[in-house]
C-alpha cells in the first residue's frame, strides 16, 4: 500500500469529516488514516466497489449513519485518489 494514496484518501476522509464535531473528541482518530487503510484494502483486496467499501469501513468503524449525497460524492473522490496511487 503506498503511502501517498493513503495520505490522500485520509486528507479526502478529513475534508468529508463524517464524524461532525464528534471527530475532536476522538483520541485515536489519527486523521482517519487507519480509515483510509481500511478503505483501500476493502476495496482492492476484497475487490468491493469504492462506496460500497467507505460505507462499511465508516459505519463499521463509527457506528454512524452516513449521507447518501455526500457519500457518492467522497466515495468518488476516493476512487479517483486510489486509481491515481
Amino acid at each position: 500500500m503506498k503511502e501517498h494514496v493513503i495520505e490522500s484518501v485520509a486528507e479526502i476522509l478529513q475534508q468529508w469529516n463524517p464524524l461532525g464535531e464528534s471527530a475532536s473528541s476522538m483520541s485515536d482518530l489519527e486523521g482517519y488514516r487507519y480509515e483510509a487503510m481500511d478503505i483501500i484494502s476493502t476495496a482492492s483486496i476484497a475487490k468491493k466497489p469504492v462506496r460500497e467499501a467507505v460505507a462499511l469501513v465508516l459505519t463499521q468503524a463509527f457506528k454512524v449513519e452516513l449521507d447518501s449525497e455526500a457519500l457518492t460524492h467522497f466515495s468518488a473522490r476516493i476512487e479517483r485518489a486510489i486509481a491515481e496511487g
